[in-house]
């Protein structure tokens, strides 16, 4: 118990010491073990061999004799033969069985642990050469004391090195503890009462003059040198100090203007970059939808002309077959051109109204009428018109804003709007079932009018937010749907009116928000 606090007290006080012993031990620990290991591997190999030698012993004086006198049917030198083998070392049962039945046997079969057995034939070679078998030898030989003997072994060996190693270790922890580590104790004690007011006091140790050339002592001029040069530079740091202080309360003040500078140019920019983030990506997307339109606009002025050639021909083809059929009512020919021209007539008809509706893609400001209006009471005008094709579905729309709301603009392009609008609730939204709620919020902010248009409808699907502005994008295609309308109010609302409208995620329906000016300013 003692000794275990005194080795508790070193490792706090002088853990490299302890250190060193446990590496020592470790080291001669494990080379130790390595040796034991060999020399147990080598006795257990010499052990084998012998047991090896020991059969081909048996098996060279021994097998001739025990048939020969099962030959001769002698029970009693049997048993004497089998008792002799079972005095050799390690040899703990034998069993003789003859071809006649007779069983012989010298010492006890062990129940369990290793053992190594043998089996032999037994036979007589008589006169003439011809060999008889006379029974079979059955051999067991115990590794019990094998093991015992090699563990006796280890056990010595482990012991002796253990005590050899062990005071080996003491003396060199000594040695190494006077030599060593109560020197560098004592510097570590200086070191740590070393102050900077205390400088004037050298590091000396006690040593022997024969010691003072080797590490430590070098260790000792360069702590003490160190110690010099510190009391040295103390004066110029002083000196610095002072200078620095001036300098830092100047530096301070000027830090502290250039930083709020700083940050009011920081943030000017950062919302100047925002502003011109959001108003790029307006002017692209613009650009791109109007660009469209001119194109499927254009693409409609040129198939009009195709197109009503077509339906001229068509329906007179139609005509001429229905006067033939009328003289020659059996004639198959002119039945099947009377029915593929009213096909064709039907289709180019359709064809016809979605050239109409490609017409409107494109914005020609020349033919709307700008003029002062009440935003507030067109809305109502707007709702009245469409009243015929409320009646199916009948939602409740419901208006909220300021009681007048003057606007210098074009009337007729926020009717096209809020029709289109309206009309998407109903088929898309409600899917032309009765009931639901249209809510539209109108507010006027900066000479601006932000309008909300919201419905509890099913809502645009993940991913159409931006599309469904693109021209022939619809749901409801398979519905005679074109997907022109909210195209059509984006090109008015952008290029017309020179606003923005933005689909807007939302939990319920839909809801799109429009930003417009008051007051638009004269292009020419």
């Amino acid at each position: 118990m003692i000794l275990l606090q005194r080795l508790n007290q070193l490792r706090y006080q002088k853990p490299l010491g302890i250190r060193l012993l446990a590496a020592i031990l470790l080291c001669s620990s494990a080379i130790t073990l390595i040796a034991t290991g060999t020399q147990l591997w080598l006795d257990y190999r010499y052990e084998l061999s012998a047991i090896d030698e020991r059969l081909q012993q048996i098996e060279t004086s021994s097998l001739n004799s025990l048939s020969n006198s099962l030959w001769e049917i002698s029970p009693a030198q049997i048993q004497v033969q089998l008792d002799g083998l079972h005095q050799l070392p390690d040899i703990r049962y034998l069993e003789i069985s003859s071809q006649y039945g007779d069983y012989y046997s010298a010492g006890t079969r062990p129940e369990e642990g290793p053992i190594v057995e043998r089996n032999y034939n037994l036979s007589h070679q008589g006169a003439d050469g011809t060999v008889f078998p006379v029974g079979d030898l059955t051999l067991v030989i115990s590794l019990d004391e094998v093991y015992r003997r090699l563990t006796d072994k280890v056990l010595v060996i482990l012991a002796s090195q253990g005590i050899k190693t062990f005071l080996v270790s003491i003396f060199i922890l000594t040695i190494f503890h006077r030599l060593i580590t109560q020197h560098l104790g004592t510097m570590a004690s200086y070191a740590r009462r070393l102050k900077l007011d205390q400088l004037d006091l050298p590091l000396v140790l006690k040593r022997n003059k024969k010691h003072r050339d080797d590490e430590i002592s070098q260790v000792v001029d360069a702590m003490n040198s160190m110690r010099e040069s510190m009391l040295h530079d103390m004066s110029k740091r002083e000196d610095a100090e002072r200078s620095l202080a001036k300098l830092n309360a100047e530096l301070e003040q000027r830090v502290t203007d250039r930083t709020r500078e700083l940050e009011e140019r920081n943030t000017e920019l950062h919302d100047t970059l925002e502003t011109l983030r959001a108003t790029q990506r307006q002017l692209v997307e613009s650009k791109k939808l109007a660009a469209l339109g001119g194109l499927v606009a254009g693409v409609a002025h040129e198939i009009n002309t195709p197109i009503g050639i077509g339906f001229t021909a068509a329906s007179f083809l139609s005509d001429q077959a229905k006067e033939y059929l009328q003289r020659h009512p059996d004639d198959e020919l002119a039945a099947t051109a009377e029915e593929s021209s009213h096909l064709i007539c039907q289709n180019l008809e359709r064809a016809a109204q979605l050239v109409r509706a490609f017409k409107q893609v494109s914005v020609d400001q020349s033919s709307e009428q700008r003029r002062p209006f009440d935003l507030m009471q067109y809305m109502d005008e707007v709702l009245l018109s469409l009243k015929p094709r409320l009646k199916r579905c009948n939602p409740e729309i419901n208006i909220n804003g300021p009681k007048q709301l003057l606007l210098d603009s074009y009337p007729g392009s926020y009717y096209q709007i809020f029709t289109n609008l309206i009309l998407n609730s109903l088929l898309h939204g409600f899917e032309n079932q009765r009931g639901g709620h249209i809510d539209i919020q109108i507010r006027h902010a900066d000479n601006r009018v932000i309008i909300d248009y919201c419905d509890d409808g099913i809502g645009v699907p993940e991913g159409w937010h931006q599309k469904l502005f693109e021209p022939f994008m619809t749901t409801k295609r398979s519905q005679g749907c074109s997907g022109l309308g909210m195209h059509i109010a984006f090109n008015l609302v952008s290029q017309l009116l020179k606003g923005h409208i933005d689909s807007l995620p939302t939990e319920k329906g839909a809801h799109f928000r429009l930003d417009l000016p008051v007051e638009i300013d004269n292009p020419h």
